[in-house]
């Protein structure tokens, strides 16, 4: 018998493990510190600032900037004009995000049907997302134009009113311009969230529901809703943020009139820094507004797990 020697010994166990917990934690810190560093130079430096600048007189056309406490808190606070924007964002929000998560849900049931069509429709639904806010408000501004646009031409074409409407010049019909606006453009991300969920629903629930006897409400209420009810929290949190960011489409399509009547708090925030140059009132009304938001997010997101849960119970 011949023994072969290789020169080769084997190593010990410690040595052959060189990578230890910390050695592995500190080569997964090293990963995420670049992710880390750029939010904190996105997020946390940005609001740190904002919040610098709430507590000072802050004056983009002179260099007297000085310390004045809560002063601007005051400011903000004690105009009666902030509060009806605020009363009117709250509005647009609620009524905007209804209409979409409505729209969405009925969209999303009938992708998620087997159809040769559904691919195409589905690509023609999400186009509006490509879109940018600020050309789909001056898409709709040249179709709602009452001298030329199309849509009071096809309206009165239709008999359906016997004048051209002046979408922009009065309160309801500027609501109507703005909200339908936001539906169009976001409605299909509703959608696309929810199709998620649709497909995610296990048959064999449906199957065994059916062969008991239930119609199509039924299924749908009793097996497929708790099935999506994280879907549909997640949908509404996120088109509710996005709501509330709400200012180009805005902007462009009415400016926030007639009046006031479409005013939002980021055109607020909008007209006070950048058209009064006042950055000390803007970063306070710019705080304001992020605590507040982050209230109505909390409460959401609890009220929502709290329903999650018992639809899933």
């Amino acid at each position: 018998m011949t023994v072969v020697r290789t020169g080769l010994r084997a190593r010990p166990a410690a040595a052959r493990t060189r990578s230890t917990p910390s050695r592995r934690a500190l080569k997964a810190w090293g990963f995420m510190l670049p992710a880390g560093a750029l939010l904190l130079a996105m997020t946390v430096v940005p609001t740190l600032y904002l919040a610098y600048c709430a507590f000072r007189h802050e004056d983009l056309l002179g260099p007297n900037s000085r310390w004045v406490g809560l002063e601007n808190f005051r400011h903000v606070l004690g105009d009666p004009n902030i509060w009806a924007d605020a009363l009117t964002t709250l509005q647009f929000v609620a009524l905007a995000v209804a209409v979409e998560m409505a729209l969405g849900l009925g969209l999303a049931l009938m992708l998620s049907r087997k159809l040769a069509e559904t691919d195409l429709l589905t690509a023609l639904f999400i186009l509006p997302l490509g879109v940018t806010p600020v050309v789909s408000a001056l898409v709709f501004r040249v179709l709602l134009d009452p001298a030329y646009g199309w849509v009071d031409y096809y309206l009165q074409s239709w008999g359906l009113i016997d004048q051209p409407i002046d979408w922009f010049g009065e309160p309801f019909y500027a609501w109507t311009a703005v909200i339908g606006l936001d539906v169009w453009q976001w409605t299909p991300f509703v959608a696309l969230i929810l199709l998620a969920g649709l497909q995610g629903v296990p048959s064999e629930p449906k199957e065994a529901a059916r062969l008991d006897g239930a119609n199509a409400l039924q299924l749908f209420w009793h097996i497929i809703l708790p099935f999506m009810a994280p879907f549909l929290a997640i949908a509404l949190v996120f088109r509710a943020i996005e709501a509330f960011k709400t200012f180009g489409s805005v902007f462009v399509l009415t400016g926030g009139g007639p009046g006031t009547s479409t005013s939002l708090i980021n055109l607020d925030l909008y007209r006070i820094a950048l058209q009064n140059f006042d950055i000390g009132a803007a970063a306070a009304l710019g705080i304001c507004f992020l605590v507040v938001l982050s209230l109505i997010m909390g409460r959401l997101l609890a009220v929502l797990n709290r329903n999650t849960d018992i639809l899933e119970d």
